[in-house]
């Protein structure tokens, strides 16, 4: 991406600008990386991110948790140009702290004052992490004092009065006892004509100064105050309403309606959003902060019953305390003459029944040249001199959050709200539920207190689960509520209302779409021309991320509703199956390389794809799955979502469609047998492959039978049945060849290079893995390749060739992470941490085997995820922590029996004769290590690597007494279940003392 298209504004509320369009950036995880990287531009240390975003957490969950955070910042469009580099990330962004510090630097004070909209990323503030408290006061500082500097240059030069008064008070704002600035203050105030003002700052200096330091002003600044004049005192600001009680939250959204209502430029500010968001609230909250900044105060006008114009302008005639004459225009010019002189605030509520007569409030802010308006609105009010600020949920707590998940808005709220139906509630006990709850309803206010006070009748977890399966909560109507928020079906009706029939017709048929479109979906699927879809946006009820549009669930699930059960719905839904099948095999030959662009493509419209999958099976379509099983089966693969893809696959070859179809139905059980093996499900996966030969037919279902063989060969190449494994490959690799299919010719070349390495055939081997890298690079494979190269520096692991081991693993490792090649990088980082314990880099080992675990168990890959439990105990070992280490090798021991893997018993073997050498018990090591080079189930590249162990420990052999007659298996599980005995009788046994 172009990161020249991206900008951050990060002084004051931070927001993000993006293909023209501008969005606040809320208070989460995602957001702070963003600004960290932002900040640093250069290369940034994982390690210094992870500990700076999670203090408190070991580093292991603090690497996860970065690692599940970055994944999501990439998601997100304006993102996706967020490099990673071995241990470290870089962002390239434009920000306005770059271009204030530019300024700066290029003596443009000007253009540094332009740039310093307030203090650095202001509502960012996080309490609960010290490290970021201490990062995020420093740069403010350090920002501020920069500031200050150039602002006070700036007023010893030739300035206007008014810009100096302004900027003076900029400073004072951020420093009430900065007495440089005041004395700027005073001097322009006088400059202007302003005495009574300048000597109302210098007695509110004068009051700061006694109470905080106990000091009093200087000469100077007497003397500047007794030459001033005198000017008459300003009128008393207006009185307020009471505050509500029940608000919460959404400091970054006041900090941003202080900072536009700030600018002279921003006169009319439109909250806008669903109904139910919290606009009223937060409004008159705003209005609370801000009155004092109006010197005439503020006024709030409720306009919910508002219709006609005559209403409205008899309205504010009531409020500005007139007498209105005959006609609506009289009235509202009365309110015009009485506020025409005034510096207030006034604040609109609910103004969406009047929207068609927003040119009103343009005549209020011509008339009243000081008046500043803030209205809230389901509905943008498209006219010239409007500010929009949508709005959106509280902010929720992400998956890493789950710890904390009481610091977040939304969870503050729901709880605030079950406390007051039921004081007895207890939120702890409920955790998990709660944000299950916040998430589904993506923090919509109204929602969640409707849903909240459900806990007097029903556990979190129940109201999660009532919410899932359809809107009955939500259409419960809720009495302490004003009638407008009853419900959320009464709100939603209300929106629905005014809305036109071609309006109503294609959100209707948008629901039927899940997670987000594009526009060209939209169109597609809804019928849905631009006009249409610019006003359901402008009306609150769909909103844009970047390229991409969504409706919010409960809108979804309501629009839905008016969709109906018949034709409509069937007919809807049949038009987005098709859009996406068609989508998909557009997509097929990126996704097969590997393409990140296409992964990420299919990563936000997964739901859409799996509903259409489904929909596809529902209505027969077979020819339409058959098309696009590789590309599901290639996304699946690729981003280790193997579990999800053989749930989709299984429910259709479950269905009648799947039992009538014998092709489709080979096909599939093929792609399933290869999700099944890379779970390490092996005779499952046998038993599918099998099924798939079956019944797929020689020469017509080809792609189902070389499929289903590279399967029985894989599953027998683990289970250590090499003869089997060669057989399979070469008759896939036959079926390959004759139907030209470069992908599978190249990759059955690599799984070939892996039997013969196991057979010990070490440079056939290398020679078939060579060339099937260059037949991966010359197709544009990218996942190919990526997963060669890893498979070939195992091949020069062994022979010792270790710097090409590690710059084919590197290399393999940044496709990975540049592609999103989630699965392939468990494999290479596994690789790495072998290659780091073989060349004694302990380091690179520790950073490397807790990413390869989490990648390995976060996508169900149970062989990776035991090998590497086994590093762990090995590095336990290294750092003489031997309870650690047989807890880990005992897992991993048990998890090797599970699956059946001889290479995997090999390296348990391995790892109890070093445990036993650092319990002081040398001579049972070397009889482990010889029972392992003997025994008949490991294969010659695995027996190799271990007489080389064993020949580093050997002695004659009548010094050692016999074996004890134990087994393969009961050797492996008297190591997983001797954990806490460590190991005692087993010792005893291989001493031969029992």
């Amino acid at each position: 991406m172009d990161t020249t298209t991206v900008c951050l504004r990060l002084f004051g509320s931070p927001t993000v600008e993006h293909a023209g369009a501008s969005q606040a950036l809320p208070l989460e995880r995602r957001s702070q990386l963003a600004v960290l990287l932002a900040l640093r531009r250069g290369w940034a240390p994982r390690a210094e991110l992870a500990s700076l975003l999670w203090p408190e957490q070991p580093s292991k969950r603090a690497y996860t948790n970065l690692r599940k955070t970055l994944f999501r910042l990439q998601a997100v469009p304006w993102a996706a140009a967020v490099e990673s580099q071995g241990t470290a990330l870089r962002w390239q962004v434009r920000t306005d702290v770059l271009d204030f510090e530019s300024a700066l630097h290029e003596q443009r004070p000007a253009d540094a004052l332009s740039a310093y909209r307030g203090e650095l990323l202001a509502g960012f503030d996080d309490g609960q992490n010290e490290a970021w408290t201490l990062w995020l006061t420093f740069e403010r500082e350090r920002l501020r004092a920069a500031w200050r500097g150039a602002a006070l240059a700036h007023l010893a030069g030739d300035v206007a009065a008014a810009d100096a008064i302004a900027l003076s008070m900029r400073l004072l704002e951020a420093d009430p006892l900065d007495e440089a600035a005041l004395r700027e203050h005073m001097a322009a105030l006088a400059r202007d004509g302003q005495a009574a003002a300048a000597r109302q700052a210098w007695r509110r200096f004068v009051d700061s100064l006694s109470q905080d330091l106990g000091l009093e002003p200087g000469a100077e600044l007497r003397a500047l105050h007794d030459a001033v004049g005198s000017l008459p005192r300003p009128a008393e600001p207006l009185a307020l309403p009471a505050a509500d009680d029940g608000f919460v939250g959404r400091s970054i959204e006041l900090r941003r309606i202080a900072d536009l209502l700030a600018r002279p430029e921003c006169r009319l500010l439109c909250l806008t959003g669903p109904g139910g968001m919290g606009k009223t609230r937060l409004a008159r909250r705003a209005m609370k902060d801000l009155a004092p900044s109006f010197p005439d105060g503020a006024v709030f006008v409720a306009l919910e019953d508002m219709a006609t114009p005559a209403q409205f302008g008899l309205r504010l005639a009531q409020e500005a305390g007139v007498a209105p004459g005959r006609g609506s225009g009289d009235a509202l010019a009365r309110a015009v003459e009485a506020w025409r002189d005034r510096r207030m605030l006034l604040v609109l509520d609910n103004f969406e029944s009047l929207v068609e007569h927003a040119s009103l409030l343009q005549r209020l802010l011509q008339g009243c040249a000081q008046l500043s308006m803030l209205v809230t609105s389901r509905v943008r009010l498209t006219v010239a001199d409007e500010w929009a600020m949508p709005l959106e949920g509280l902010p929720c707590p992400d998956p890493e959050d789950d710890d904390r998940a009481e610091a977040f808005d939304a969870v503050r709220l729901f709880v605030k709200a079950a406390l007051r139906v039921a004081p007895a509630f207890a939120p702890a006990a409920e955790s998990a539920a709660i944000v299950d709850i916040c998430r589904q309803v993506e923090g919509l206010p109204l929602a969640l207190e409707l849903a909240a006070a459900w806990v007097r009748v029903l556990p979190c977890q129940a109201i999660a689960s009532e919410l899932r399966q359809g809107t009955e909560l939500l259409q419960a109507s809720d009495a302490s509520h004003p009638a407008r928020h009853a419900s959320i079906e009464v709100v939603f009706d209300h929106s629905w209302h005014l809305l036109s029939a071609v309006e109503r017709e294609v959100l209707a048929r948008l629901s039927v779409f899940r997670g987000g479109f594009s526009v060209e979906a939209a169109r597609a699927v809804a019928g849905a021309s631009l006009p249409v879809l610019g006003a359901l946006a402008d009306k609150s009820l769909l909103a844009r991320t970047g390229g991409r549009m969504r409706l919010h669930p409960l809108v979804q699930q309501l629009a839905g509703l008016r969709l109906g059960e018949g034709d409509a719905r069937r007919a809807a839904e049949a038009a987005g199956a098709a859009y996406f099948q068609r989508w998909l095999e557009q997509l097929k030959p990126a996704v097969e390389d590997g393409k990140r662009a296409a992964l990420q493509a299919i990563d936000a419209d997964y739901e859409n794809c799996r509903r259409a999958w489904w929909i596809s099976t529902r209505e027969g379509q077979s020819d339409a799955l058959a098309r696009n099983a590789r590309t599901l089966l290639s996304y699946c693969d690729y981003r280790g979502r193997a579990e999800e893809g053989l749930g989709w696959l299984r429910q259709t070859i479950d269905a009648p469609l799947g039992q009538a179809d014998a092709a489709l139905r080979a096909l599939l059980l093929s792609q399933a047998s290869h999700l099944e093996y890379r779970l390490g499900r092996y005779e499952e996966a046998l038993a599918s492959a099998a099924s798939a030969l079956a019944s797929s037919r020689p020469k017509q279902d080809r792609d189902a039978r070389v499929q289903a063989l590279t399967v029985l060969a894989s599953c027998a190449l683990q289970q250590g049945r090499l003869p089997d494994a060669r057989r399979c490959y070469k008759q896939a690799l036959a079926l390959a060849s004759a139907q030209s299919v470069a992908h599978n010719t190249a990759a059955t070349l690599d799984n070939l290079s892996l039997v013969e390495r196991r057979m010990g055939h070490y440079d056939e081997s290398l020679r078939l893995s060579l060339e099937s890298l260059a037949q991966h690079r010359r197709i544009g494979d990218q996942a190919g390749v990526a997963l060669c190269l890893n498979n070939l520096a195992t091949n020069y692991l062994f022979r010792q060739e270790y710097a090409a081991a590690r710059d084919h693993l590197l290399e393999s490792l940044a496709i990975c992470e540049r592609e999103g090649l989630i699965s392939t990088q468990a494999f290479v980082l596994s690789s790495l941490t072998e290659l780091a314990l073989k060349t004694g880099d302990l380091a690179s080992a520790e950073r490397y085997v807790p990413r390869a675990l989490e990648v390995a168990d976060s996508t169900g890959n149970r062989p990776v995820a035991c090998w590497m439990t086994m590093q762990v105990a090995r590095l336990a070992l290294q750092r003489l922590e031997l309870d650690t280490a047989r807890t880990a090798l005992a897992a991993g021991s048990s998890t090797a029996l599970a699956l059946g893997m001889p290479a995997l018993y090999a390296q348990a073997m391995l790892v109890f004769a070093e445990l036993l050498d650092a319990q002081q018990e040398p001579s049972c090591a070397r009889r482990v290590l010889a029972f392992a080079v003997d025994h008949p189930s490991i294969t010659t590249v695995d027996r190799d690597e271990l007489r080389v162990e064993w020949a580093r420990r050997a002695r004659p052999a009548s010094a050692d007494p016999p074996w004890p007659g134990i087994g393969l298996d009961e050797l492996l599980r008297r190591i997983a279940s001797e954990r806490e005995l460590a190991h005692v009788p087993l010792i005893a046994a291989l001493r031969g003392a029992t």
